[in-house]
């Protein structure tokens, strides 16, 4: 018997696989449905978003993708996958409510429409919601006053190592910066403790990004960040 238990919450970073999972059986429900004309179908797919989004401890997506024997390398930010996920929510019940108002035809298109985009992204690895979720962010502000945010004092320019709890990578990475420092700055930020650098141009963690003395972003490296990227970030603050 497994022994494993998911957390409450969603973490503040999550496997990288585990939305493309939720995506494809999200697209494969709305298609049937959409193929079928079976409404409920639709109020399933909605029902499972939303227990996804309580929490992963209520999700049976999330349960049975824990069940697969993957192990992350690399983790994903959570944010920009649950402002994805609120919207197909919300689109989908929209759609409910058309299609049991009596305009089929509207409720249809839109549940057409997540499928097309649930199973895009489960296939493409491209997150449209993800995408939408991190130009809403940067155009709200949240990832230009990098040096309050983050409390970066000094001139500049900074360099950020963006981590999370149960990342593999994430240590080692973490290590070849510092060590490739030389007497510059590094900040290290915990998505766990700092959620909001979701914000930030990355896609997994760990990563490194410069902040010029202006409080923009030059340089950014994910993912695989050994003794070379490392050399490369730390030459980039000069």
């Amino acid at each position: 018997m497994s022994t494993f238990a998911l957390p409450s919450r969603t973490p503040a970073a999550v496997h990288p696989w585990a939305p493309r999972f939720a995506q494809a059986i999200t697209g494969l429900l709305c298609l049937e449905a959409v193929l079928f004309q079976t409404p409920a179908v639709v109020a399933v797919a909605a029902a499972l978003i939303a227990l996804a989004l309580i929490g992963p401890r209520w999700s049976p997506v999330a349960y049975l993708f824990a069940l697969l024997p993957v192990k992350p390398a690399e983790l994903e930010p959570s944010r920009p996958v649950r402002f994805a996920q609120w919207i197909a929510l919300v689109m989908l019940a929209a759609a409910i409510v058309l299609l049991y108002a009596g305009v089929p035809t509207a409720g249809w298109i839109l549940t057409g429409m997540v499928a097309a985009v649930a199973l895009f992204s489960a296939i493409s690895g491209i997150c449209v919601g993800c995408i939408a979720w991190k130009q809403i962010a940067r155009r709200a502000g949240s990832a230009h006053d990098l040096k309050s945010a983050f409390g970066l004092s000094g001139s500049g320019p900074w360099l950020l190592v963006v981590t999370a709890d149960n990342c593999p990578r994430c240590g080692p990475a973490r290590a070849a910066i510092h060590d490739a420092a030389r007497g510059h700055e590094i900040v290290d930020v915990d998505l766990d403790e700092h959620p909001e650098a979701g914000a930030l141009p990355i896609w997994s963690v760990p990563a490194g990004i410069v902040i010029a003395p202006s409080g923009e972003v030059g340089m950014v490296k994910t993912g695989r960040i050994g003794a070379v990227e490392a050399a490369e970030l730390v030459s980039a603050l000069g």
